[in-house]
């Protein structure tokens, strides 16, 4: 069984700064910046996707290999999850 991933719909405001993401979560009164990668992992979890397909969009748009791919998007959700900005 596939697990849809998406942002948490409450309480989060973004917007795009370059190639940088400023999220504001105003919940938690937290914000975060993301780099290039974590902007295009974030516009797909804004829609919803599953884990192998955010490792096969950031493999593809930075050359990586899937190993390394996999270790980033795993990396980036646990983050995510430990700010509770998910809902899977």
């Amino acid at each position: 069984m596939t697990v849809q991933i998406r942002l948490r719909t409450e309480g989060l405001t973004w917007r795009e700064i370059d190639d940088e993401l400023v999220v504001l979560d105003v919940v938690r009164s937290n914000y975060l910046a993301t780099n290039e990668a974590g902007r295009l992992l974030w516009d797909s979890l804004a829609s919803g996707t599953t884990r192998d397909e955010l490792v096969r969009e950031l493999s593809d748009a930075f050359e990586l290999e899937p190993q390394t791919a996999s270790a980033d998007v795993d990396r980036f959700l646990a983050e995510l999850r430990a700010q509770s900005l998910l809902h899977e």
